[in-house]
């Protein structure tokens, strides 16, 4: 046998175990998605029956004694998002109330939208800001 040959089974079995590695973290990082409950699927919304659809997020605050909140960011205009401002003691629920008009942008199929609840204190890798999506199918 070759060295050409030997070098590209070696090649391929890097790529495979590269391959096996990264499948496992993607798997973790999604099942952690979920469990955070930042995450609101919809599944299939018909926008021809739907003008609007409201949407409850809720943040317990289990990190600080004291957690100020103030607003909510929507991603875009398709969205209106409201959170009573003010500060959440350790163990309160912050509720994000949210309304999404799957026909503002003539949404269609797999569709993602993005919230941010907005704090003075870290509470996720992105800081300050504690992002939340909706996501689901649009027919």
């Amino acid at each position: 046998m070759s060295k050409k040959y030997l070098y590209i089974i070696i090649g391929i079995l890097v790529l495979i175990i590269i391959g096996f590695a990264t499948h496992e973290t993607t798997t973790t990082l999604i099942i952690k998605d979920k469990e955070d409950g930042t995450t609101v699927d919809f599944g299939i919304l018909k926008k021809k029956n739907t003008s609007t659809k409201n949407y409850t997020f809720k943040y317990v605050n289990k990190m600080h004694d004291s957690l100020k909140v103030y607003d909510v960011l929507d991603g875009c205009d398709c969205t209106i998002s409201n959170v009573k401002k003010g500060f959440y003691l350790r163990n309160d629920t912050i509720t994000v109330e949210t309304n999404y008009n799957p026909n503002k942008y003539k949404d269609q199929g797999l569709t993602v939208k993005q919230i941010f609840l907005v704090t003075n204190k870290t509470i996720s890798k992105f800081d300050t800001i504690y992002p939340l999506t909706l996501k689901g199918i649009v027919e």
